[in-house]
Protein backbone atom coordinates (compact mmCIF):
# COMPACT_ATOMS: atom_id res chain seq x y z
CA UNK A 1 0.00 0.00 0.00
CA UNK A 2 2.85 2.41 0.72
CA UNK A 3 4.02 2.08 -2.91
CA UNK A 4 0.61 3.34 -4.03
CA UNK A 5 0.80 6.21 -1.53
CA UNK A 6 4.27 7.16 -2.76
CA UNK A 7 3.11 7.03 -6.37
CA UNK A 8 -0.04 9.04 -5.58
CA UNK A 9 2.01 11.70 -3.75
CA UNK A 10 4.35 11.92 -6.75
CA UNK A 11 1.37 12.36 -9.10
CA UNK A 12 -0.15 15.08 -6.92
CA UNK A 13 3.22 16.87 -6.71
CA UNK A 14 3.44 16.85 -10.51
CA UNK A 15 -0.08 18.29 -10.79
CA UNK A 16 0.77 21.05 -8.35
CA UNK A 17 4.04 21.90 -10.12
CA UNK A 18 2.26 21.86 -13.51
CA UNK A 19 -0.27 24.43 -12.39
CA UNK A 20 2.22 26.67 -10.59
CA UNK A 21 4.77 26.71 -13.40
CA UNK A 22 2.10 27.30 -16.03
CA UNK A 23 0.59 30.20 -14.10
CA UNK A 24 4.08 31.72 -13.88
CA UNK A 25 4.80 30.91 -17.54
CA UNK A 26 8.05 29.20 -16.61
CA UNK A 27 8.00 27.07 -19.75
CA UNK A 28 11.54 25.64 -19.56
CA UNK A 29 10.74 24.11 -16.16
CA UNK A 30 7.14 23.26 -17.05
CA UNK A 31 8.08 21.17 -20.10
CA UNK A 32 10.46 19.10 -17.95
CA UNK A 33 7.39 17.71 -16.16
CA UNK A 34 6.40 15.94 -19.40
CA UNK A 35 7.49 12.56 -20.74
CA UNK A 36 9.33 12.86 -24.06
CA UNK A 37 6.31 11.24 -25.77
CA UNK A 38 3.68 12.99 -23.63
CA UNK A 39 0.28 13.85 -25.06
CA UNK A 40 -1.65 17.10 -24.53
CA UNK A 41 -5.30 16.60 -25.52
CA UNK A 42 -8.25 18.94 -26.00
CA UNK A 43 -11.17 16.59 -26.74
CA UNK A 44 -13.69 19.45 -27.21
CA UNK A 45 -11.53 21.60 -29.50
CA UNK A 46 -13.64 22.51 -32.52
CA UNK A 47 -12.17 22.28 -36.03
CA UNK A 48 -9.75 23.43 -37.21
CA UNK A 49 -8.09 23.50 -33.76
CA UNK A 50 -5.97 20.38 -33.15
CA UNK A 51 -7.26 18.00 -30.52
CA UNK A 52 -3.82 16.49 -29.80
CA UNK A 53 -0.24 17.69 -29.40
CA UNK A 54 2.21 14.80 -29.11
CA UNK A 55 5.75 15.02 -27.79
CA UNK A 56 7.55 17.73 -25.85
CA UNK A 57 8.51 19.93 -28.85
CA UNK A 58 4.90 20.15 -30.11
CA UNK A 59 3.51 20.74 -26.62
CA UNK A 60 6.02 23.47 -25.80
CA UNK A 61 5.56 25.21 -29.16
CA UNK A 62 1.80 25.28 -28.68
CA UNK A 63 1.87 26.47 -25.07
CA UNK A 64 4.49 29.14 -25.68
CA UNK A 65 2.36 30.73 -28.42
CA UNK A 66 -1.08 30.22 -26.94
CA UNK A 67 -0.19 31.50 -23.46
CA UNK A 68 0.34 34.98 -24.85
CA UNK A 69 -3.30 35.18 -26.01
CA UNK A 70 -4.57 36.17 -22.57
CA UNK A 71 -3.59 36.97 -19.01
CA UNK A 72 -4.77 35.01 -16.00
CA UNK A 73 -5.67 37.39 -13.20
CA UNK A 74 -6.90 34.86 -10.70
CA UNK A 75 -7.46 31.15 -10.27
CA UNK A 76 -10.65 30.32 -8.37
CA UNK A 77 -12.18 27.10 -7.18
CA UNK A 78 -9.11 24.91 -7.67
CA UNK A 79 -9.71 21.32 -6.56
CA UNK A 80 -7.52 18.30 -7.27
CA UNK A 81 -8.91 14.80 -6.83
CA UNK A 82 -6.68 11.74 -6.54
CA UNK A 83 -8.02 8.75 -8.46
CA UNK A 84 -8.15 5.08 -7.52
CA UNK A 85 -5.17 4.48 -9.83
CA UNK A 86 -2.34 6.40 -8.10
CA UNK A 87 -0.91 7.51 -11.49
CA UNK A 88 -4.07 9.52 -12.22
CA UNK A 89 -5.53 12.75 -10.90
CA UNK A 90 -8.47 14.92 -11.88
CA UNK A 91 -8.78 18.64 -11.31
CA UNK A 92 -11.43 21.32 -11.50
CA UNK A 93 -10.60 24.99 -11.66
CA UNK A 94 -11.76 28.27 -13.00
CA UNK A 95 -9.80 31.28 -14.11
CA UNK A 96 -10.58 34.95 -14.33
CA UNK A 97 -8.57 36.83 -16.91
CA UNK A 98 -8.41 39.17 -19.87
CA UNK A 99 -7.71 38.80 -23.56
CA UNK A 100 -4.36 40.32 -24.55
CA UNK A 101 -4.82 43.37 -26.72
CA UNK A 102 -8.57 43.91 -26.34
CA UNK A 103 -8.77 43.60 -22.56
CA UNK A 104 -12.05 41.68 -22.89
CA UNK A 105 -12.97 39.46 -19.93
CA UNK A 106 -11.98 35.84 -20.21
CA UNK A 107 -13.42 33.71 -17.45
CA UNK A 108 -13.27 29.97 -18.08
CA UNK A 109 -13.88 26.70 -16.23
CA UNK A 110 -11.91 23.50 -16.70
CA UNK A 111 -11.92 19.85 -15.84
CA UNK A 112 -8.52 18.28 -16.38
CA UNK A 113 -7.10 14.77 -16.19
CA UNK A 114 -3.46 13.90 -15.56
CA UNK A 115 -1.86 10.55 -16.23
CA UNK A 116 1.71 10.09 -15.05
CA UNK A 117 4.33 7.49 -15.82
CA UNK A 118 7.81 7.23 -14.33
CA UNK A 119 7.43 10.59 -12.59
CA UNK A 120 6.42 12.50 -15.74
CA UNK A 121 3.16 13.57 -17.38
CA UNK A 122 2.31 10.95 -19.96
CA UNK A 123 -1.13 12.26 -20.90
CA UNK A 124 -3.06 15.40 -20.06
CA UNK A 125 -6.66 15.99 -21.14
CA UNK A 126 -8.40 19.31 -20.73
CA UNK A 127 -12.14 19.90 -21.01
CA UNK A 128 -13.29 23.51 -21.36
CA UNK A 129 -16.05 25.43 -23.08
CA UNK A 130 -14.84 26.64 -26.49
CA UNK A 131 -17.90 28.93 -26.78
CA UNK A 132 -16.61 30.94 -23.82
CA UNK A 133 -13.26 31.38 -25.61
CA UNK A 134 -14.88 32.31 -28.93
CA UNK A 135 -17.09 34.93 -27.26
CA UNK A 136 -14.19 36.44 -25.28
CA UNK A 137 -12.05 36.81 -28.40
CA UNK A 138 -14.90 38.44 -30.33
CA UNK A 139 -15.87 35.60 -32.66
CA UNK A 140 -14.55 32.47 -34.31
CA UNK A 141 -12.16 34.20 -36.73
CA UNK A 142 -10.51 36.28 -34.00
CA UNK A 143 -10.22 33.24 -31.76
CA UNK A 144 -8.62 31.15 -34.51
CA UNK A 145 -6.24 33.99 -35.37
CA UNK A 146 -5.18 34.19 -31.70
CA UNK A 147 -3.64 30.76 -31.83
CA UNK A 148 -6.40 29.03 -30.02
CA UNK A 149 -7.82 28.34 -26.70
CA UNK A 150 -4.81 27.75 -24.57
CA UNK A 151 -2.74 29.46 -22.14
CA UNK A 152 -6.24 29.32 -20.70
CA UNK A 153 -5.29 26.84 -18.07
CA UNK A 154 -3.46 27.20 -14.90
Amino acid sequence: MSDNNTLRNCTLSIVDAYQQLMAQQRWDEWIELWAEDGMLEFPFAPPPRPKLYAGRPAILAYMSKAASAFTIERIVGRHVYPMFDPRLACGELAIEGRISGSGARYDQQYVVFFETENGKIKRYREYWNPLTAVAAFGGVEAWLASGGHRGEQA
